[in-house]
């Protein structure tokens, strides 16, 4: 009886799935309305253009600071920001090993110095004795073996002479050498410049190593620039001095007239990313720095802006009259 009222509702089961179903395709919205972005897109200032991502950076770029040699670092007196002269210390490696090697240097040197008037002297007395042998007047008071003796005494010293001089010298060179990789241990601003990025701090090991992430990064002081990627299939439309805007990201109404620099003749793999999932990485660009005028543009070295630069409109005939 059981299975017989079972296999009675199986259908009935059926049909008020199915007319659920349609209830909730019709009474679902016919159209789904796109989600709003948070800030809209600049819009372009040309009726004809190129677009790029551009990237703020300093004048003459960012400058990556590094370890001559690797060790310990001990004082980092320097911070994000700070505006320092060139020759002002960035960061100091622990130099003990170096001292105590210089101050080797150092004594090695007096020894050597000690050995040149020991030699001196002493061939200043064999050349006295030469003389004194040479100047007698009997032939028979000095004998010929004995002159011969003192002669070659005389360019014995000689040559002890010139060899403690070269010792010297070379004792010298080394200690010039162990005092010069002192000084490397302190590194030391280049230049005139802001300080962007510290990232090596007092126990930590600097390493001598080409290194992704620089120890410290400094950007001259001036007007920022902006470096421009255009595509290389837009590149034959772009003409040095042709006028360009830039907007922030975020917010698509602050704008600024950029000033163009110079661009850099070889077309070179995209290295700058935007993040855009549709953005292609297998292309090359060709790179335009331009400057910004608007000192109160707000915007931070390394941030992305959007770049629009003025360019013939896309026919054959704007096409043939940039060809050379």
């Amino acid at each position: 009886m059981r299975l017989r009222l079972t296999q009675a509702m199986l259908p009935l089961l059926a049909a008020l799935g199915v007319a659920v179903a349609a209830t909730a395709v019709m009474t679902a919205p016919s159209s789904i309305s796109a989600t709003k972005p948070l800030s809209e897109p600049a819009s372009a200032p040309f009726s004809s253009y190129i677009g790029g991502t551009g990237k703020l950076e300093p004048p003459g770029q960012a400058v990556g600071i590094g370890a001559p040699d690797g060790g310990i670092v001990v004082d980092v007196p320097i911070a994000p920001g700070d505006e320092i002269k060139a020759g002002q210390t960035l960061f100091r490696i622990d130099d003990r090993v170096k001292r105590a090697d210089r101050d080797q240097r150092s004594a090695d040197v007096e020894t050597a110095v000690a050995n040149v008037r020991e030699a001196d002297a002493n061939l200043g007395d064999y050349r006295a004795q030469l003389k004194l042998a040479e100047s007698v007047s009997d032939p028979r008071a000095v004998s010929a073996e004995d002159l011969s003796k003192r002669r070659y005494a005389v360019r014995l010293y000689e040559a002890k002479l010139a060899s403690a001089r070269a010792q010297l010298l070379s004792a010298r060179a080394q200690l010039a050498y162990s005092e010069a990789s002192l000084v490397r241990l302190t590194v030391k601003a280049p230049f005139d410049a802001t300080v962007l990025q510290v990232n090596i701090r007092p126990g930590e090991y600097a390493s001598a190593a080409a290194l992704s992430t620089p120890l410290v990064m400094l950007g001259r002081s001036g007007k920022h620039h902006v470096r421009v990627q255009i595509d290389q299939n837009d590149a034959w439309r772009f003409k040095p001095g042709a006028a360009a805007r830039a907007y922030l990201r975020g917010n698509g109404n602050i704008g600024t007239a950029l000033k163009y620099m110079y661009s850099e003749p070889y077309v070179v793999t995209k290295t700058s990313l935007t993040g855009d999932s549709t953005e292609r990485v297998d292309t090359r660009v060709l790179e335009v720095v331009y400057q910004i005028e608007d000192d109160q543009f707000p915007a931070y070295l390394g941030q992305l802006v959007d770049v629009f630069i003025q360019a013939p409109p896309l026919d054959s005939g704007a096409a043939s009259a940039v060809r050379p």
